[in-house]
């Protein structure tokens, strides 16, 4: 286990746009304390899909609207890679929606795929993810 947060090793594992958006919003104390949690870390490359514009939005302009996305990224609990195996569950998340867990076929968070599972932090557990994750009235927006 690693002695750094969730935060920290996320950032370490080059998902760093989402590393400094936490960084930024008012989930930094929550997530650099015991937890334990459970983050699903957008790529860099996933941020990269949106034009500059709606990423500024999201990023700089509307704390409320990064908010609600950073939080539908985060859940509590540690849940490691090999329990999702065979099963599909759905998650509650910090934001208040949930999100679908599929591990019959590969690991999918809703539609983005699991692509760096089970980096340990001292409170939790971050799997990098190749999208980002937004409940249904948020997604329309960032696209």
């Amino acid at each position: 286990m690693s002695g750094l947060s969730v935060v920290s090793v996320a950032d370490r594992a080059g998902f760093h746009i989402f590393a400094a958006a936490l960084r930024a919003s008012d989930y930094f104390h929550t997530l650099e304390g015991g937890g334990p949690f459970t983050v699903f870390a957008p790529s860099d490359e996933a941020f990269g899909k949106f034009s500059k514009a709606a990423l500024d939005t999201l990023l700089n302009d509307d704390r409320a609207y990064l908010q609600v996305v950073l939080g539908y990224h985060i859940a509590s609990g540690k849940v490691a890679a090999a329990r999702l195996n065979g099963k599909r569950i759905r998650g509650v998340m910090q934001a208040g929606g949930d999100v679908i867990i599929d591990g019959r076929s590969g690991l999918r968070v809703n539609t983005a795929r699991v692509i760096k599972p089970d980096l340990a932090a001292r409170n939790g557990v971050v799997h990098g993810i190749d999208a980002l994750l937004a409940p249904r009235g948020v997604a329309a927006a960032i696209s």
